[in-house]
């Protein structure tokens, strides 16, 4: 692939339903024997969707959020993820889609995106780099209407095993003590979280859809969303920036069924907020997340 690929006019639903053929193929690159590139795949690709207010309604629902003119910003991310699991499950990329792990995101949104709006997409993928824990991959996700950016996400995943040859470091990150607060609400997560999210994000990876499947994987049960985590603490954390930077960092899975900490912090001063998911038994955290305003 080099350069960019585009294709126009889908609306949001539509560019959604393109996801089940292509878990077919990241389940197709699972079969031992598949040689693999030490590279990424060069160039980007490119959509333009219409956003269809009844689809976001039906996202908002599940995570909580409310429904409204405006888009929740972790609908952008969905958006973006049929185009990420394309490049994913390029026959030259080098890890297998279907073993990667969401660690972290940082998004960055100019302004508020509404339902109706033109959204053009493109996404590319960063090179590999060497993680104590296999391979690290990011990529970056840009959203634009009638040519003016309006958001910029970087995600990263992990694919544990060897990192591909060459692959530099990734970078040192510090690591963020965490002792458990005082929660300002508890959720409690039924196992059908993971098919109801699917439905409305197109994510329909196994872990999250069956138990059986999620054990294949190194999991006791399936495991909730991270993306699911993310904006439904993102929704009931009643951020009331329109521009903004917002970063969240993955820690351990939630298994489900189960019982979620959640508890935010607000900063009147300048309308920044800190959130954190935790599992109230052990104290150790799904999830911590932060919002600042753009200066």
């Amino acid at each position: 692939m080099t350069g960019s690929e585009r294709t126009t006019h889908e609306s949001s639903g539509e560019h959604q339903s393109s996801m089940l053929p292509i878990y077919g193929r990241a389940l197709l690159g699972m079969l031992p024997g598949r040689r693999r590139s030490a590279q990424v795949p060069g160039g980007e690709l490119s959509s333009t969707v219409v956003i269809d207010p009844a689809e976001v309604a039906r996202f908002s629902r599940v995570v909580g959020a409310p429904v409204g003119n405006r888009v929740p910003p972790a609908y952008l991310h969905v958006l973006g993820f049929p185009l990420s699991m394309r490049l994913m499950t390029d026959p030259r990329f080098p890890v297998p889609a279907m073993g990667m792990v969401h660690i972290r995101t940082a998004y960055t949104q100019l302004r508020p995106v509404e339902v109706g709006e033109e959204l053009t997409l493109t996404v590319g993928v960063e090179e590999p780099r060497a993680h104590d824990r296999g391979t690290e991959i990011g990529f970056r996700v840009r959203g634009s209407v009638a040519g003016e950016p309006v958001f910029d996400e970087t995600w990263v995943c992990l694919a544990k095993g060897a990192a591909p040859p060459g692959a530099a470091p990734a970078a040192e990150r510090e690591r963020k003590d965490f002792t458990a607060p005082v929660p300002t609400a508890e959720w409690r997560l039924a196992p059908a979280i993971g098919p109801q999210y699917a439905r409305v994000s197109g994510d329909y990876n196994p872990i999250h859809m069956n138990p059986l499947a999620a054990k294949a994987f190194g999991f006791p049960r399936s495991i909730a969303h991270g993306m699911y985590t993310a904006a439904r603490g993102f929704a009931a954390a009643d951020v009331r920036l329109d521009a903004f930077r917002w970063e969240f960092e993955f820690a351990k899975p939630i298994v489900l069924p189960a019982r979620a900490a959640f508890r935010v912090t607000r900063r009147e001063a300048d309308g920044s907020v800190d959130y954190a998911v935790w599992n109230p038994k052990s104290g150790k955290p799904h999830l911590l997340a932060a919002v600042a305003p753009l200066r």
